[in-house]
């Protein structure tokens, strides 16, 4: 394969990916010269490499350790709604619905109901008619479709790609997700084990947003006083992305939403970033011009 080629693979130009890499090698190589790594050590990190890869979590250790910093660094001078870190248990090709809807499950779903509602709006307050929201939750035990649900017995289960009306309004019926552990069993788990660390993630929802006039966003939202917010293993949570959720006992509203009895609601107003103002405001932060 050709310089040409591999930047087509990897999506990056031959020059930066020199750059990163060079930088990175030089760095790691610091960092053996620094703490003395001896050549057992070297090969106890080469093979717990080897054991991530053959358990299938290449991917949940990156994101799990390294995943909130891209997201930091990237989302940096950012106009809008804050962003966070996809994860690993997102799916293409979620079923498309439209607002108001109620998203796929199981029909004995378990779990207490929840009305998740808001506006997307664009950095000038512009309602954003037709925005998508992207959305994928873990169940009430903190299980995902496509991962800790086959498929085959729930596809999709919690997941949607939802159209906001022509105000930029969304509704959209689910049940509570709860927080859950990052896979224990495997080399990731024990390393967090080795570092006295827990594998707890609170309980959220996921949403990408995107328009065609805006810049895309990838969030979560979380729960106010669940008892990991402030030890997320993967330290995603950003205060204005912690929420406060409303019981409503109501016996309209129960009707309304279909309901054996009381659920929570919860309202987030996204503000997405307008293409021109996002580029104009980053340069600025990268400057360090106010």
């Amino acid at each position: 394969m050709g310089a040409s080629e591999a930047s087509k693979v990897y999506g990056v130009s031959q020059g930066r990916l020199s750059e990163v890499f060079e930088d990175f090698l030089a760095t790691t190589k610091e960092l053996i010269r620094r703490h003395r790594l001896t050549h057992r050590e070297y090969r106890a990190a080469v093979d717990f490499l080897c054991a991530v890869a053959e358990h299938g979590e290449l991917k949940l250790l990156l994101d799990v350790f390294l995943e909130a910093t891209v997201d930091a660094v990237d989302s940096q001078g950012r106009p809008g709604t804050a962003s966070s870190v996809e994860g690993p248990y997102y799916v293409e090709g979620a079923p498309l619905m439209r607002s108001p809807c109620t998203l796929p499950h199981r029909a004995d779903e378990p779990g207490a109901r929840l009305l998740f509602y808001g506006t997307v709006r664009d950095s000038r307050g512009e309602a954003l008619a037709g925005a998508m929201l992207d959305v994928w939750q873990a169940d009430a035990s903190g299980a995902y479709s496509h991962f800790d649900i086959p498929a085959e017995v729930a596809p999709y289960n919690l997941r949607a790609r939802v159209i906001a009306d022509e105000r930029g309004a969304f509704e959209i019926r689910t049940w509570m997700s709860a927080p859950y552990h990052i896979p224990k069993d495997g080399p990731t788990g024990a390393l967090l084990t080795a570092l006295g660390r827990h594998p707890y993630r609170p309980a959220h929802l996921h949403v990408k947003l995107s328009h065609e006039r805006c810049l895309p966003l990838t969030t979560q939202l979380f729960f106010e006083g669940d008892p990991y917010l402030d030890s997320d293993v993967v330290g995603a949570v950003k205060a204005p992305l912690v929420v406060r959720l409303e019981r409503r006992d109501a016996p309209d509203e129960i009707a309304r939403l279909g309901c054996d009895g009381p659920f929570y609601a919860l309202r987030y107003d996204f503000v997405l970033a307008r293409r021109a103002e996002s580029q104009a405001d980053t340069a600025c932060a990268k400057a360090g011009v106010a």
